[in-house]
């Protein structure tokens, strides 16, 4: 019966496996085991020494800094998606894919296909943006443009709603 164990222990039950012939079964089980307990001490005393680390006393504190500590992950992790958006914004047609991609997927519909949807919360919604005189724009029609003009619209709304904590309040 295998166990599932966390991938260091699991690497060391794959190459152990073939001398539980020699020592038996249950010497290999324990000799299994006994390391699996020590991974899971290290881990815990890794997260302790991190609290020491950081100036905390209580698990009360802990449990904070835990909070803190996920919040600023997920900060750090919308920075680095603010970050690519500019690296799009340096190359015009990956630009422009990448803003139909998410104005599709934030007016829930698949990528492929856009519809113009009026707002569910009686809003008023953005005047669309005039796409008069950008490059490319002279090739489409005239519901490609107001698509185009709709995707922009929503797509600066979304990204003006991830850079909110990054703006000074006064805005």
């Amino acid at each position: 019966l295998e166990r599932c164990y966390p991938k260091e222990v699991q690497e060391l039950y794959d190459v152990m496996r073939r001398f539980a012939r020699v020592v038996g079964p249950t010497e290999h089980d324990k000799f299994i085991e006994s390391h699996a307990l020590e991974f899971e001490l290290r881990r815990e005393i890794r997260r302790l020494q991190e609290y020491r680390k950081a100036g905390i006393k209580s698990f009360c504190s802990a449990k904070v800094y835990e909070r803190v500590k996920r919040i600023r992950e997920d900060e750090r992790r919308k920075r680095t998606m603010l970050n690519d958006v500019l690296q799009y914004i340096q190359d015009g047609r990956a630009c422009q894919q990448w803003l139909s991609k998410q104005a599709a997927i934030d007016a829930g519909v698949t990528p492929a296909v856009t519809t113009i949807t009026v707002s569910a919360t009686g809003r008023r919604s953005a005047p669309p943006l005039n796409l008069t005189g950008l490059p490319g724009t002279e090739k489409l029609n005239e519901r490609e443009k107001e698509v185009q003009a709709w995707q922009l619209t929503q797509t600066f709304r979304t990204l003006q709603m991830m850079m909110m904590p990054f703006l000074p309040s006064v805005l």
